[in-house]
């Protein structure tokens, strides 16, 4: 039998603090197609609630003209900036199918939810209603009923958190050992 040991999330430096968080969602990727922030920035705009996009890319240049305004391109920030961003971020956005993705984890350990797309590796690090919002459909109308979903829902960030602390260093330390 085969044992998964998913990558770590650094919960010592992704944690909350005293942020109060503010109206607009958040995506910190990589600008290229498979991670669908085309589909984020129309969902965002269905939505009503400004997106912030933390990354570069050989996308940038189409996605700043395909957002025509609509999105805050940030490009590359420091760890330290990234933090800070999930933990003024009211959601943090995962529209791409991932096989594993660190971002939704490291958001979780800043104790905020993630919306994201019901496949890969997100099904196993976003738990819909209790740390997030899982997304069956990739569209447009989905994702931005997801974003309303999750900003209606009263989230506990400690219990984001403590979901968020399963993935750390120590347990995958131990796991890798045993």
């Amino acid at each position: 039998p085969a044992t998964v040991v998913y990558p770590p999330v650094d919960t010592e430096f992704y944690r909350p603090d005293a942020t109060t968080p503010e109206p607009f969602a958040l995506i910190v990727s990589a600008l290229v197609p498979y991670k669908r922030i085309d589909l984020a920035i129309e969902a965002c705009h269905l939505a009503h609630l400004p997106l912030k996009i933390v990354g570069d890319g050989p996308e940038r240049a189409a996605l700043e003209r395909h957002a025509a305004g609509r999105a805050e391109f940030l490009g590359r920030l420091s760890n330290e900036d990234v933090r800070q961003m999930y933990r003024r971020a009211s959601v943090v956005l995962l529209p791409g199918e991932e096989d594993f993705g660190i971002v939704p984890l490291e958001a979780q350990a800043c104790g905020r939810p993630v919306v994201a797309l019901n496949r890969g590796g997100a099904v196993e690090t976003v738990r819909s209603g209790e740390t997030g919002v899982l997304v069956d459909e990739l569209s447009v109308d989905a994702f931005a009923d997801g974003i309303r979903r999750a900003l209606d829902t009263r989230f506990e960030s400690g219990a984001i958190r403590a979901h968020a602390e399963h993935f750390g260093r120590e347990r995958f330390g131990d796991e890798l050992e045993a």
